[in-house]
């Protein structure tokens, strides 16, 4: 059994059906990848499991949990984390009041995190708002897991970022996929979803057009349906 089952996903804004029939699942531990140009449903995708979308005629299931018309209070409390792309990030707060509403029991503690993140330790007392992109996505990944997570969904974590903080973020989320944790993110940056996906999903006007596994998709098939 898949830890995340999205069956025939039907997504809604108002009366526009922009996500049509859409299959993707992801095991226990697996980094799975949504990628697409800008525009085509990778984000709504992402939504539409946190409820944050409406659905119609579609079936999600969390670790066999029915979670298709939870709340999305309840399907962060059943274990799945959301980390918008702008890093989920409470911008008048310090990184430390960020990770302090986030406490959770059963989750990770402060100090794992401090010890998963060496990178956020000097930026414990600066708001949310003097972050740059990339450690904001960091913080907002941190922050999440202090919330015990499973599964992190995570919208373009890549996006804007320079390719030193890009490879910096690679190699976190490889390093939460050893600790089991697994990740569902949408991007659209070649090398970035060839490094660390282990399967992958591509999307085009709503619809899944490809997926396999990293070793079954080319550089070039993702570039036929990622670059202008």
């Amino acid at each position: 059994m898949a830890l995340l089952d999205i069956c025939n996903l039907n997504s809604y804004y108002g009366k526009s059906h922009v996500i049509y029939d859409v299959d993707i699942n992801v095991n226990t531990g697996e980094i799975v990848s949504v990628v697409g140009r800008n525009g085509v449903g990778k984000t709504t995708i992402l939504k539409s499991v946190m409820s944050l979308v409406e659905k119609k005629n579609s079936k999600v299931t969390f670790k066999g949990l029915d979670i298709t018309n939870l709340a999305t209070y309840k399907i962060s409390k059943a274990g799945i984390g959301f980390i918008p792309d702008k890093g989920g990030v409470f911008l008048d707060l310090t990184v430390e009041e960020n990770f302090k509403l986030a406490l959770k029991k059963g989750g990770y503690n402060y100090e794992e995190i401090l010890a998963l993140f060496p990178q956020i330790k000097p930026l414990i007392k600066r708001r949310g708002g003097h972050l740059s992109g990339g450690e904001r996505r960091l913080v907002g990944i941190a922050r999440a897991l202090l919330m015990s997570q499973d599964l992190l969904l995570i919208d373009e974590p890549s996006e804007g970022l320079a390719p030193s903080i890009v490879k910096e973020i690679a190699s976190v989320l490889l390093e939460l996929r050893k600790t089991g944790i697994s990740i569902l993110f949408a991007d659209q940056n070649i090398g970035f979803i060839l490094d660390i996906s282990d399967k992958i999903y591509i999307v085009d006007n709503g619809q899944i057009k490809a997926e396999g596994y990293r070793d079954e998709i080319t550089k070039e098939l993702l570039e036929s349906y990622i670059s202008i």
